[in-house]
C-alpha cells in the first residue's frame, strides 16, 4: 500500500522512526534466487510469488535460471474460481487474490512455460494490467452464479469466461522451442524446472486447530480448501530459520496494510510496542480473529538481514515494483511472527523432529 513521501515523513516524525534505507541493513543469509519480476497493475502477487519460489527451487536443485511465466497459472485459476463460484450459486470466493497452492495445482495439470514465451501481455498493450479484465469476469461469473443452477449453460459460460481470459492475457502455445529443444509445458516443467508439488507443504500456526495436523485454513482466497499444517508459533520460527540456513527459501502469505508497513521504503515492521515484546501464540490468534491480520498479500522469504542495532529482518522478494530497496522488503522478526498467515517450504527443510510430530515424510 503505497504512501506519499510527503506522508511518510509526516509518520516517521510523529513516530520518532528514523527512516532506513538499504545501506542500514546487512545481509547476513541468502538464497541463490531468481530476478525480481514486476507484477504492475494486476492483483496477481500470488502467482508471482509463487513463481519466484519455483525458479528458486529450481537453482536450488541445480536446474538453469529460469523466468517462469506468472500469467501462464492466472487462466486456469480464474477458471477454477469461477466454477466454484458459480456451482455455489454466489457463495465462494472469487476475486484476483489467490494462493500459492493454486500455482503448485495448476503447475501439476499443466506445466510451465518461460515467461520470455508467454507474459500474457497482448500485443497491442504494454503492462499487466486487469482492471477491466476483474471487472467484467466479476460481473460475468456473478451473472451465471445468480441466473439458478438449473438455468446455467455449462459450455457457454465457460467459453465466454475463456474468451474474456484470452483477449486480456492471450494464450500459450501448445509447444514451444526453448533453448533449442522442442517442449510442452508440461515437458517443460518436468525437464527443465525440474519441480515435484508433492514435496512442498504450507505451515501456518493458530489454535483454534490442533497442532501438528493438516487444516482447512478459513481465510478468503482458501476457496478450494486447501489444508495447512499447523505449528506452535516456536516451531514456526523454528522452520523458517531452519530452511533459510538449510539453503531454502519459503513463499510468504499474509498481512501488509499495517500502518508501519511501508512498501516504497521497503521496511516492514510493527509498531514501536510491539517491537518490543515477544509474539505469543495467544496474539497471534487475536489478531487473526479480529481480522487484524488478514491474508492481502504474497511475497517470497530468500534471506535474513541485520540493522545498526543488530535487529534480526527478513529479506523478501516483493512483485509491486520498484522502491527504495531495489523492490526488496526487510520485514521484522516480530512482523514476521505477527503478521504471516502462512509459508510455503521443502517438506525436506522441515527439522525432522518437526516432521515426526506432524507425520511428514521426506521426499523421495
Amino acid at each position: 500500500m503505497n504512501k506519499s513521501i510527503s506522508i511518510l515523513i509526516l509518520y516517521c516524525l510523529i513516530s520518532g522512526i528514523t527512516a532506513q534505507k538499504s545501506e542500514d541493513f546487512n545481509v547476513v543469509l541468502e538464497v541463490k534466487t531468481s530476478p525480481l519480476k514486476d507484477q504492475e497493475s494486476s492483483g496477481t502477487c500470488w502467482s508471482f510469488a509463487s513463481t519466484s519460489f519455483l525458479e528458486t527451487e529450481a537453482l536450488r536443485l541445480g536446474k538453469d535460471s529460469i523466468s517462469i511465466s506468472p500469467m501462464f497459472y492466472v487462466t486456469p485459476t480464474y477458471l477454477a474460481k469461477a466454477e466454484k463460484y458459480i456451482q455455489t450459486e454466489g457463495s465462494s470466493y472469487f476475486a484476483p487474490g489467490d494462493l500459492t497452492f493454486s500455482v503448485l495445482d495448476a503447475y501439476n495439470k499443466y506445466g510451465a512455460i518461460p515467461e520470455s514465451i508467454f507474459n500474457g501481455i497482448p500485443a497491442e498493450d504494454w503492462q499487466h494490467d486487469h482492471l477491466e479484465m476483474d471487472n467484467l469476469l466479476l460481473s460475468m461469473v456473478e451473472s451465471v452464479g445468480n441466473s439458478g443452477y438449473g438455468r446455467i449453460k455449462p459450455f457457454s459460460w465457460r467459453l465466454a469466461i475463456e474468451g474474456v481470459l484470452k483477449a486480456y492475457l492471450g494464450s500459450p502455445p501448445a509447444t514451444f522451442i526453448y533453448r533449442d529443444k522442442l517442449y510442452t509445458p508440461l515437458s517443460f516443467a518436468k525437464e527443465y524446472v525440474g519441480i515435484n508439488p508433492d514435496d512442498y507443504v504450507e505451515i501456518t500456526s493458530y489454535t483454534d486447530h490442533p497442532f501438528y495436523e493438516l487444516f482447512a485454513l478459513n481465510i478468503p482466497a482458501n476457496w478450494n480448501q486447501n489444508k495447512y499444517l499447523n505449528l506452535p508459533i516456536r516451531d514456526f520460527e523454528h522452520v523458517i530459520d531452519s530452511a533459510l540456513e538449510e539453503g531454502y527459501s519459503l513463499a510468504w502469505d499474509g498481512d501488509a496494510t499495517e500502518p508501519d508497513f511501508d512498501f516504497d521504503a521497503g521496511i516492514l515492521k510493527l509498531s514501536t510496542e510491539l517491537e518490543m515484546i515477544t509474539i505469543s501464540q495467544a496474539l497471534r490468534q487475536s489478531t487473526f480473529e479480529d481480522e487484524s491480520t488478514t491474508d492481502d498479500h504474497n511475497m517470497h522469504i530468500i534471506g535474513k538481514a541485520k540493522d545498526q542495532n543488530n535487529k534480526t529482518y527478513y529479506v523478501l522478494k516483493n512483485s509491486e515494483g520498484k522502491n527504495e530497496m531495489n523492490g526488496f522488503i526487510y520485514m521484522s522478526k516480530n512482523a514476521l511472527l505477527l503478521k504471516t498467515i502462512s509459508i510455503l517450504v521443502h517438506k525436506d527443510a522441515i527439522p525432522i523432529h518437526i516432521r515426526n510430530k506432524s507425520n511428514i515424510k521426506m521426499s523421495k
